[in-house]
């Protein structure tokens, strides 16, 4: 015998619960997912709440106006469908107090003889149409009773007469003749004395029944508009400053328009996260197809611009820090030169940190980007009128704020745009005339690059456990006066590195020191304080050398006028990888490409606004800190011009121990002056005598004294009177032996 398998019983599911989903092997799964934020971006943030509620604003707004300039036209067609839209009306009240919805089953039994079913359905409709008359009879009596009662009272007084009569007369069970006498009495009683009750109701105004009367004409021309068709098309907001909402099939189709090989299908582009507002505009981050870089995308931002139907100063795409194929996509509801920019954090005047990182300027969303200007140098290239000196003396303002950095313009422009520090600095100089470069700005140069010398000396004899790290810290600069960080800013670097004549040795000579000096600056420079802004209109080896500027820790290109240039600014390969400063417009004034803190470059606008009055402001405030401080130095403390006033005081005390002699030695001029003031010129020796004299233009050279009676390195007393009464100084050292005597 063959046994047949039996299939057992299908086993029911155990229903989905939460408790279902404990196993002992993993944690739960939760069931409602927490990890996403209840509030969206624009309700987290009060920038993005204002910028979204104002962009809304602005479209409703838009929308709104359009309308009442489309309004008489659709009050108009109203009032020509309302005749249609009365007769729709009436036809549907005709259809419903008829009954006419069970018409179709009544004729359907009479069809088919079926005597029964159809005397069932006929008992049926004459119930509903009883039903729906008095239902009918009583709405329109209360629509039409008060507009008879205002208007006809009689009238309405004789209807509801008779009605209450009829009424009488169905409600008494019987019919006798002294029952109908005293329903008629009823019916008169009603019409006689209703006129005096409807009198005392109050009549609407006139504007009242013109806007019931319009609200009804309208309503039957809403009723009776062409079906399936509006009346109008919505307005489409595209007026000045209204922003169109973007959404993501739009971006996938822009992408796909600018012509890359493989992004061709949107559907192959993988949104990372929602289009959502972040800040003044919309954040959308993509993961291209396979094979299609962000760079690319980013080469290619003015046709992405176009394909959005966005201005060119709203559209900003960058590489995301996933791969190379992670876009990051910013768009801006205004173009960032023309968005109203935050207060800047330091346009108060308030005391800084130089070894801190501050905020210098704002980015695509809005916000305020910060990095240290210790330990860098800095270096800004862009066109004529694009911001640069700006930003220069911006740089400098915040050197200026800590009271401790000595602060160095150099305005090689000649224009006097950096005249606001002068309240501060240590040294100013303006123009490139050569008395300025050859016996200002070249001394001071060779000072600074002593005071470097001597300040490494002073860092590496210092307890490891005091310098650790071997480079000046903001505690050291505290700690000792001598340690004090500057600021060195140089506009218009060609007019110092390319001083003078080409052909002239020179001038050679002088540019080749300017630039090795800088240089020095540069390299050994941040680890001591020393923080060199260089900036210039002219970018290319002659301007910034290359030793410079493969050493500037910060890079700040504005608008540049080709890759050259662009990658002589922000790096080698810079252009190549969709870091392109000459895509700016010349209208985007401030906008630059920044590379700062070691961080990735980034397009950053500096402060909006900073002119000279502004600038002046806050350089008042630093002189102000300052003084306070203790630590007003150089020019700014008036300095220079006691300098200057010794020098005077030098010639003349120069003079008077020349006495008779018409030349005299150094060692012997500096024993004479030693004896003539000795709290004044003993402490000097012959390298600081002849220092002094130089600086006071006196030429100094081989002289024979008649004193001594020998020959040696001097002065004459022809040249002390040359430098007190000339506007220029002589030319270098000289050797003159036409005073020697034989003995």
């Amino acid at each position: 015998m063959t046994i047949e398998p039996h299939d057992p019983a299908p086993v029911e599911a155990p229903p989905k619960t939460p408790l279902s989903l404990v196993k002992p092997d993993q944690p739960p799964t939760p069931v409602v997912d927490t990890s996403a934020p209840i509030r969206p971006e624009w309700l987290r943030d009060r920038e993005t709440f204002r910028s979204t509620s104002r962009n809304l604003a602005r479209r409703n707004a838009y929308r709104a106006i359009k309308w009442v300039f489309y309004l008489p036209g659709l009050l108009g067609l109203l009032v020509l469908y309302s005749p249609r839209g009365l007769a729709r009306v009436t036809a549907a009240l005709a259809r419903w107090v008829y009954d006419q919805d069970s018409a179709q089953v009544r004729h359907q039994h009479a069809a088919n003889t079926e005597t029964p079913e159809y005397t069932r359905v006929h008992a049926v409709r004459k119930a509903n149409l009883h039903a729906r008359g008095l239902v009918f009879a009583t709405g329109a009596l209360a629509v039409v009773g008060p507009i008879l009662a205002w208007t006809y009272p009689y009238a309405l007084s004789a209807i509801v007469g008779a009605a209450v009569m009829l009424w009488t007369i169905k409600v008494i069970p019987g019919k006798s003749p002294w029952e109908i006498v005293a329903a008629v009495g009823v019916g008169v009683a009603v019409w006689r004395f209703l006129p005096l009750l409807l009198e005392r109701i109050p009549h609407p105004p006139v504007w009242a029944v013109w806007v019931a009367g319009a609200a009804l004409v309208l309503t039957l021309g809403w009723v009776g508009r062409t079906r399936g068709k509006p009346l109008a098309t919505r307005p489409e907001a595209v007026g000045p400053g209204i922003v169109i909402p973007l959404r993501a099939p739009m971006v996938r189709e822009a992408l796909c328009s600018l012509g890359i090989g493989g992004l061709r299908d949107p559907d192959t582009i993988r949104m990372l996260n929602d289009v959502h507002r972040h800040g003044p505009g919309v954040q959308v981050d993509l993961e291209l197809p396979g094979g299609v870089t962000a760079a690319s995308i980013v080469e290619r931002r003015e046709r992405l611009a176009a394909a959005l139907k966005r201005e060119l100063g709203c559209v900003w795409p960058s590489v995301g820090r996933r791969h190379a194929a992670h876009l990051s996509l910013y768009v801006c509801d205004e173009p960032l030169v023309a968005q109203r920019q935050k207060p800047w954090p330091l346009a108060e005047g308030r005391e800084v940190d130089i070894f801190r990182a501050q905020p210098q300027a704002t980015d695509q969303r809005g916000e305020w980007v910060s990095f240290t200007l210790a330990y860098s140098a800095v270096v800004i290239g862009a066109q004529p009128r694009m911001g640069k000196t700006f930003l220069l003396r911006q740089l400098l303002l915040v050197g200026g704020l800590d009271p401790r950095t000595k602060v160095v313009s150099l305005d090689g422009k000649g224009t006097g745009d950096l005249a606001p520090t002068r309240l501060f600095a240590h040294f100013y100089s303006v123009g490139d005339e050569p008395e300025e470069v050859e016996e200002r700005v070249l001394p001071f140069l060779r000072e600074l690059r002593a005071e470097m010398r001597r300040r490494a000396k002073f860092i590496r004899e210092l307890p490891r456990e005091e310098c650790p790290e071997s480079k000046v810290t903001s505690a050291l600069a505290d700690k000792y006066r001598d340690l004090a960080p500057w600021v060195i800013g140089m506009d218009e670097t060609q007019a110092y590195f390319g001083y003078g004549e080409k052909a002239s040795k020179a001038h050679k000579a002088i540019r080749d020191e300017i630039v090795a000096i800088v240089t020095d600056l540069a390299k050994r420079g941040p680890a001591l304080g020393f923080i060199t802004v260089l900036a210039t209109q002219n970018v290319c080896e002659e301007t910034i050398p290359r030793q410079i500027g493969t050493n500037a820790a910060i890079r700040a290109a504005l608008k540049l006028f080709d890759h050259t240039t662009n990658d002589q600014v922000l790096g080698t390969g810079a252009y190549s990888r969709g870091i392109d400063a000459t895509a700016f417009d010349i209208d985007d004034k401030g906008l630059m490409w920044l590379r700062a803190d070691g961080d990735r470059p980034q397009i950053v606008r500096s402060v909006a606004g900073l002119d000279n009055v502004k600038s002046e402001s806050i350089a008042a405030a630093a002189r102000a800190i300052r003084e306070a401080a203790g630590r007003l130095t150089g020019q700014a403390a008036g300095e220079e011009a006691a300098e200057e006033a010794a020098q005077v005081d030098l010639l003349d005390d120069c003079r008077q121990v020349f006495g008779t002699s018409r030349a005299m030695l150094l060692d012997e001029l500096r024993e004479a002056l030693a004896g003539l003031r000795s709290e004044t010129w003993a402490h000097l020796d012959n390298a600081a005598l002849g220092a002094m004299l130089k600086t006071a233009g006196v030429k100094r050279g081989t002289v024979y004294s008649t004193t001594l009676k020998r020959e040696g390195y001097g002065i004459k007393r022809e040249w002390i009177d040359v430098a007190a009464t000339a506007d220029e100084d002589p030319d270098g050292e000289v050797i003159d032996l036409s005073e020697r005597r034989q003995t």
